[in-house]
């Protein structure tokens, strides 16, 4: 029931959010104002109680719904180490955005969960190339590359939650990528479980667009780059024919990925911590030079999409075609992301 989980998940927060904002209004949770904000007025930020509320109900309906699966020890398997992982990086999240938490212990929680999920199986065991046996063995190696990848992918969404839709938009883009795949393989219960996660993330976007009546805080933002980080691996906590890889994982998440590493390198050249906020992240270049939010996300979300049907292309092409049309799709987005930061003076830093 894929179709049915993105509905159900979209339905779910769509209707949990109101209830939110009315809660948040009347005790005053809102989030702070400085100069590297973009927003003016008071805004809750707890959106993210509303997006897992309704991918954990949804997850819930549907192993009701469908009865036999409760009882599959391999649903359970990949859904549980999930969820209670999940659980910890949420209220992490939600912890720190009622009171600011010290970075090393964010850092040691999201730690902790990885390291729970990859004992459970969920890592890179190869790498799937065009040569040879059609794929690498990564051996050891799948340990810290598996790690690196969740605690990447986890703060990266987190720093790119800066503009209203930004954050959501990505995620729902990269987590319909990764639910089609499955489906598309045959691994539907992987497929619902990402389609869930999209679901509720677009139910969310109806009151985070411009102008924003809710953020996702981080509370949301962690437990989406939590979730994105996991969900390619879903394959290999159950059928073993499917698989979205390492490399596809990569390009459906470029952007991300990529302004990270522009803040780290950024960070670093200006002997800074990384944990130091600035406005040269992709979304403040870009609007500084477009000066309107919409047009920042069309210009976002168009690459995105772009990204997400290269990341599909092993569903349509040879393996040779896909896999070059991934690693292209990297280069390119690489070399954009240079372009733009040279090109852009005077950052913030």
């Amino acid at each position: 029931m894929p179709l049915i989980s993105i509905l159900l998940s979209c339905a779910f927060a769509s209707s949990m959010v109101p209830a939110i904002l009315y809660f948040a209004h009347k005790q005053g949770l809102y989030d702070t104002v400085n100069e590297r904000k973009i927003h003016n007025g008071n805004i809750p930020r707890l959106g993210g109680v509303g997006i897992v509320s309704a991918f954990l109900a949804t997850i819930l309906a549907l192993m009701l719904l469908q009865g036999p699966l409760i009882d599959n020890f391999q649903v359970q398997y990949k859904i549980w180490p999930i969820v209670l992982a999940g659980a910890a990086i949420f209220f992490l999240g939600l912890i720190d955005d009622l009171i600011d938490l010290r970075a090393r212990l964010k850092f040691f929680v999201q730690v902790t969960a990885a390291i729970f999920l990859i004992i459970f199986g969920f890592r890179f065991k190869v790498m799937i190339v065009p040569w040879g046996d059609g794929f690498i063995n990564l051996g050891l190696f799948s340990y810290p590359i598996t790690l690196l990848w969740i605690i990447g992918i986890t703060n990266a969404m987190n720093l790119i939650d800066g503009l209203d839709g930004l954050a959501g938009g990505i995620c729902f883009i990269a987590s319909l990528t990764f639910g089609i795949s499955f489906w598309v393989q045959g691994a539907l219960f992987s497929a619902e479980i990402c389609l869930a996660i999209a679901g509720a993330t677009a139910g969310f976007l109806i009151f985070n667009f411009h102008p924003a009546k809710i953020f996702m805080g981080d509370s949301g933002s962690l437990f989406l780059g939590f979730c994105l980080a996991i969900l390619p691996l879903l394959g290999n906590g159950g059928s073993k024919n499917a698989e979205v890889g390492l490399i596809s994982a990569a390009t459906a998440l470029g952007i991300p990925i990529f302004d990270t590493l522009s803040a780290m390198y950024r960070r670093k050249k200006a002997h800074v911590s990384f944990f130091t906020a600035d406005k040269g992240h992709l979304h403040h270049i870009l609007l500084g030079k477009v000066k309107s939010t919409g047009w920042v996300l069309l210009i976002i979300y168009s690459i995105n999409i772009l990204l997400a049907l290269a990341a599909l292309s092993p569903l349509y092409m040879n393996r040779a075609a896909g896999f070059f049309t991934r690693i292209s799709a990297i280069v390119i987005l690489a070399i954009f992301f240079i372009f733009i930061n040279r090109k852009t003076p005077g950052r913030n830093r």
